[in-house]
């Protein structure tokens, strides 16, 4: 089906103007334009009174088919600049230069990769799925064509024949089935697990084949009990012997500390031969002050075997509950007003205000030194930054805090509940003045460095903080 726009002319009259996928709301501008001996470089194109932007392709614009675009003169001629073009080759190599918008592309490719064109039998030139084939084409298409007039662009420069790019990458091709195939091997419809309504729940399929190989698995109660082979008694002592504790710092949204079952194991193990000495903890200063380097960490990571991934029936059970609930939460969701969302925001900061009476902050320095301190929720962003403040090498220098992803620099004058940071954060450090924010530069004073602290030791300080305080206020 053709594709056109309607542009009503500032005389009153309507200009009917066919498009192209990759036609520039700017060729359309200057279509209608030379039809009615209009300037195209004082008018502008607005949809809905609002105005569009004249480098997108039509195919971007998020513009409908038929639509009316409206054509009103601008307060002043569009300024002509110079836009930076970035080509990059098969290698990977990136050549860029300042090119006028009215410079045709083979203009552009030869002063930028002259000495790589002798390698290319047939060279492409690829701008947001614009495809300019061929020496000619390139001399006949410009910049301005492209819908690049100020800023910056990027190009790729390929090298490949008109029909191969004709043909789609990574066609999926089925697989060969067998004549003979038994009935009983054939597998059964898929049933998608899903809600209560009746919609999909992740993608999530189970077939009877995978239900039978499960109840094979699964141990048969009514079976009589075989007599257990002896053991020796090394191996019943080996088995008993309860795992150590690992201090774990948690998300950000739901950090909890071992229940009072893994406390007393770890009671029970103190009292044996083989416990795991407490990693040494160099308090620096007020509110558990801790410095360690992220450089320094030691992270053993233990090599699980393959059958801890094997799915057994207990995960299936979890999988398919965990999936009912998701179906069931999105459908049966009551949309909120923006009051109610307030007051469900209101509530969630009471609850954690309820549940965590102090928070962990750590604050990252971009050498990789991290400053760690425990805060009250209610305290202000204020009370952050004087802390950091005492441990930095130049204490003058203004700083700011921010989190990331996205990047977001936060107001000192709001509470750590209203920062989300309870009931732990990782907050980012960069001083205002850019030089200083060298990993070679000296962040905080040698004094503090001197006292490193291991990881494991700052969570451990952590861990042994919320216990103390948690048997306090049992008590």
């Amino acid at each position: 089906m053709d594709k056109r726009v309607t542009v009503l002319m500032p005389n009153g009259r309507r200009q009917n103007v066919s498009v192209r996928a990759d036609m520039t709301l700017l060729e359309i501008l200057e279509t209608a334009c030379a039809k009615h001996g209009y300037d195209s470089e004082e008018h502008c194109l607005k949809f809905h009174n609002k105005d569009v932007s004249l480098t997108q392709q039509f195919r971007f614009s998020g513009l409908p088919n038929n639509c009316v675009l409206e054509m009103e003169p601008t307060d002043k001629r569009r300024p002509v600049s110079n836009v930076m073009v970035c080509i990059q080759l098969n290698d990977g190599s990136r050549e860029q230069g300042e090119f006028v918008p009215s410079t045709n592309v083979w203009t552009v490719v030869n002063k930028l990769c002259s000495s790589h064109l002798e390698e290319y039998e047939s060279p492409v030139i690829i701008y947001m799925r614009s495809e300019v084939i061929g020496v000619e084409k390139m001399r006949e298409t410009t910049l301005k064509s492209l819908g690049i007039l100020e800023g910056r662009a990027m190009m790729r420069l390929i090298d490949k024949k008109p029909e191969d790019l004709k043909k789609q990458a990574n066609v999926y091709k089925p697989a060969v089935v067998k004549d003979t195939v038994k009935d009983d091997d054939l597998p059964s419809t898929s049933r998608s697990v899903t809600g209560p309504s009746g919609t999909g729940g992740g993608g999530f399929a189970i077939t009877n084949d995978l239900l039978k190989s499960l109840k094979r698995t699964a141990p048969n109660e009514s079976s009589t009990s075989k007599p257990e082979p002896e053991v020796p008694a090394e191996t019943k002592t080996q088995k008993s012997e309860p795992e150590q504790p690992k201090y774990d710092w948690g998300s950000g949204s739901g950090y909890q500390l071992h229940n009072q079952n893994n406390e007393a194991r770890y009671e029970d193990v103190a009292d044996e031969q083989f416990v795991k000495k407490p990693p040494i903890v160099n308090i620096i200063g007020p509110r558990n002050a801790i410095v360690f380097s992220l450089d320094a960490a030691h992270r053993h990571n233990d090599e699980l075997p393959d059958s801890f991934f094997d799915l057994t029936v207990n995960d299936l059970k979890m999988v398919l509950r965990d999936l009912k609930r998701t179906a069931s939460g999105t459908e049966d969701a009551p949309l909120l007003t923006s009051n109610l969302r307030e007051l469900e925001r209101q509530k969630a900061m009471l609850a954690k205000l309820n549940q965590y009476k102090d928070c962990v902050l750590r604050i990252q320095f971009p050498d990789r030194h991290v400053l760690q301190g425990i805060f009250k929720p209610h305290e202000v962003l204020d009370k952050v930054v004087e802390f950091v403040r005492g441990f930095l090498a130049t204490p003058s220098e203004k700083f700011q805090l921010f989190t990331i992803p996205p990047k977001k620099i936060l107001p000192a004058n709001e509470t750590l509940l209203e920062l989300n940071c309870v009931p732990n954060a990782v907050l980012h450090f960069l001083f205002i003045n850019e030089k200083l924010n060298a990993k070679t530069n000296k962040f905080l004073q040698d004094k503090y460095i001197a006292q490193l602290t291991s990881e494991e030791g700052a969570l451990f300080a952590v861990q042994k903080y919320r216990i103390a305080k948690a048997g306090v206020s049992s008590s």
